[in-house]
């Protein structure tokens, strides 16, 4: 069974995927994190998502979702291609569930 099968493919599932598989200390310290210094999880957790979700292997689903998010109806075909980018949106995605939960 192919890989791509397994990626999520909304901001949603992807969220709900790395939230299952967090400590609870880990939910500690990214409530504890203000939003502008999320860019400390982009080469632990940033990796985590970018190999596991697919970003650089296809899953264009998912990059379009960030992109939508980020860029709404303005979304066009320069934003199609971003997995770094994608990232940072789920990362902030993570963060803003873990802190609504608390």
């Amino acid at each position: 069974m192919s890989k791509k099968l397994h990626w999520p493919k909304t901001i949603k599932n992807a969220t709900e995927r790395i939230i299952a598989q967090m400590s609870e200390e880990d939910k500690r310290t990214f409530r504890g994190t203000k939003r502008e210094e999320l860019a400390k999880f982009n080469f632990g957790l940033g990796v985590y998502i970018r190999n596991k979700f697919g970003l650089f292997d296809g899953n264009d689903a998912l990059i379009k979702a960030c992109a939508l998010t980020q860029q709404g109806e303005e979304y066009n075909i320069f934003y199609s291609d971003d997995p770094d980018g994608a990232t940072g949106v789920i990362i902030e995605a993570v963060w803003n569930e873990l802190k609504s939960a608390a």
